[in-house]
């Protein structure tokens, strides 16, 4: 009881990493629940009708119209024809980002200035697009996660502000990964300490994944009810 596999995925789809084949690993694992990263009010909005009007009113008046996850196309799919219960567990941190939006995008654009930086990311897509989920969720990704943290500290070491961008880079880590991961957690073991399921899985983006490893490790230990995480792709457990 409480089996939950963890898959990493990218939201918009590239190549062999697209809904169709995230629900062939849905089908695998056969789900009675789904964790999905994503806060409450968009899945409201993707779940519910709002999005469908919110799509015609953009083609309407001849505007863009959004574009939706892979993770929500695929889950849209599988729930037509599985019975699982879908819970949105992410948290919306976009009204304190955007405080800091033009500091976030000077790191970016500084980061992408750097030709090691620049070789990485386009190794990473290129593996993407080639191999799909297999490389997302393998050891392979771990290891360009290490690589990436490393050129990025030698960027901003390297950068005459680096204060300034030290301060962005712990803002942006802070909120995109410690504060959502944190409260994803704790909201997929509250849902479980009030509810019994022998299978789940927790879709969420690749880029989270090392991260959140480590503090699922960490909870496990304190906490009052014990699941059984697991990682899809290299069969290790997480907790042991």
């Amino acid at each position: 009881m409480y089996n939950i596999t963890l898959i990493s995925t990218i939201h918009s789809e590239n190549g062999k990493c697209n809904h169709n084949e995230l629900y062939k690993i849905l089908e695998s694992i056969n789900p009675e629940v789904i964790f999905d990263e994503l806060p409450s009010h968009y899945f409201d909005m993707y779940f519910g009708n709002s999005f469908d009007l919110y799509y015609a009113n953009s083609v309407l008046r001849n505007r863009q119209p959004p574009k939706m996850p892979l993770e929500v196309k695929c889950i849209k799919k599988y729930k037509q024809n599985y019975n699982v219960k879908i819970l949105p567990v992410d948290i919306d941190v976009t009204t304190k980002l955007s405080k800091q939006q033009d500091e976030i995008l000077f790191m970016f654009s500084i980061f992408f200035k750097n030709e090691d930086y620049i070789k990485l990311d386009n190794e990473k897509e290129l593996l993407i697009t080639q191999e799909g989920f297999r490389y997302l969720n393998s050891d392979k990704f771990l290891d360009f996660l290490e690589r990436k943290e490393v050129v990025e500290k030698n960027i901003i070491d390297s950068e005459i502000q680096k204060d300034r961008l030290n301060n962005v880079y712990k803002l942006f880590h802070t909120e995109q990964h410690d504060n959502r991961e944190n409260a994803m957690i704790h909201n997929i073991y509250k849902f479980s300490k009030e509810n019994q399921y022998n299978q789940a899985v927790f879709l969420i983006g690749a880029e989270h994944k090392k991260s959140i490893m480590q503090k699922i490790a960490e909870y496990e230990k304190h906490s009052g009810i014990k699941l059984n995480w697991s990682m899809y792709g290299d069969n290790k457990k997480i907790c042991r």
